[in-house]
């Protein structure tokens, strides 16, 4: 078992280094409903391809499948982490600007839960910024 103080941060690590290795399936992710959120929100904007998910007795898993690589230099995603466990990283609306030239989203949660970046900016929202991914 293992103790891991930022679990989207850990989430998101893995999902990078899966694509690294050329992987297409990431497995034995401990479950959380805010990791399914991300993954949602992942899956959405085409980072991942899919999600499911599985029990062990009392504990549950997720099973991430990729895209698979076919051009390293576009399709291993890079990931910014701007909130921390120990500091949140809260953002204005009028401070939230284009990731990568519109390749990316970052991740905001807001008072209306997880929201890309660009979509928290159109509805005037601010919140805490987690990390960046294109």
């Amino acid at each position: 078992m293992t103790y891991v103080n930022a679990p989207i941060h850990d989430l998101l690590i893995r999902i990078k280094n899966a694509y690294k290795a050329r992987k297409i399936l990431v497995e034995n992710v401990p479950y959380s409903w805010f990791k399914m959120e991300v993954l949602t929100l992942l899956e959405k904007y085409g980072f991942v391809n899919g999600t499911t998910v599985s029990e062990d007795g009392n504990k549950k898993f997720i099973t991430i499948d990729l895209k698979p690589v076919t051009n390293p230099t576009d399709d291993i995603p890079v990931v910014k982490f701007f909130s921390k466990p120990s500091r949140p990283w809260y953002v204005w609306y009028k401070d939230l600007k284009a990731v990568a030239w519109w390749r990316g989203i970052g991740i905001l949660s807001t008072s209306e839960w997880l929201l890309p970046a660009h979509v928290a900016k159109k509805k005037k929202l601010w919140g805490e910024l987690i990390a960046e991914i294109y």
